[in-house]
């Protein structure tokens, strides 16, 4: 590993929000993926109010956005926190472009709603999933 890819994994692990986001991939791999969050009541805040157990995984959302919170930002950012992350766009008929960001059987879908002026403005949701 050089230099600088050592000092980046320091300043990632030194970063709370890299922390929930590899405490997340650590229990994706769980024989019951997520089990040891959901029994301690994790809240990871990858958004400003938190994360909570949904369906197979977690799920995070925020309404408001300020400018610098987006679907790109958001997935840079998580990719950043792991080591080999791949992100790409997946579209789903019907549906918005998500953006996914995969590493160590865990995929983080991104999708990005709404607008500016509307009455809830910009809308992020998170979805964390175990992917085997």
């Amino acid at each position: 590993m050089s230099a600088v890819a050592a000092a980046l994994a320091l300043i990632a692990l030194a970063d709370p929000f890299c922390s929930d986001v590899q405490r997340l991939t650590q229990a994706a791999r769980e024989p019951f993926a997520f089990q040891s969050l959901r029994e301690e009541d994790f809240k990871p805040m990858l958004l400003a109010h938190g994360c909570f157990p949904g369906g197979e995984g977690f799920f995070c959302q925020q309404s408001r956005l300020p400018a610098e919170i987006t679907q790109k930002s958001v997935s840079t950012r998580i990719a950043a926190c792991l080591r080999g992350a791949k992100i790409a766009v997946e579209k789903q008929p019907g549906s918005r472009p998500q953006t996914v960001v995969s590493a160590d059987a865990t995929r983080f879908e991104i999708e990005e709603s709404g607008a500016d002026g509307g009455r809830d403005g910009r809308i992020l949701r998170i979805q964390v999933v175990a992917d085997r």
